[in-house]
């Protein structure tokens, strides 16, 4: 799954196996100080949305230019989205 944000990739465990989740961001997106800050913000929106993710993925999110620029209430939202969309986030309620 994908959209202005970031690319997500999901790969289904074991039953009982803990989610983990990686964070990478490519050269092009800019130096290591560039590619860290979109890696902090991403890894700040999976964990606002922690409690709500299913267990037993590994989980890769490879962050893209929109990441830096966009504020962070629409970051966190589209990060939503996407986990969604992959089918990681358990229902409300």
């Amino acid at each position: 799954m994908s959209n202005r944000v970031a690319v997500v990739y999901a790969l289904k465990q074991q039953a009982g196996t803990p989610t983990r989740v990686g964070f990478a961001a490519g050269r092009r997106l800019g130096k290591a100080v560039v590619r860290n800050r979109a890696k902090r913000r991403l890894r700040e929106a999976v964990r606002l949305l922690w409690p709500r993710v299913r267990q037993g993925y590994y989980i890769v999110v490879i962050a893209r230019q929109a990441a830096l620029d966009m504020p962070f209430a629409e970051l966190r939202q589209k990060v939503e989205e996407l986990f969604e969309r992959a089918g990681l986030l358990q229902r409300e309620g």
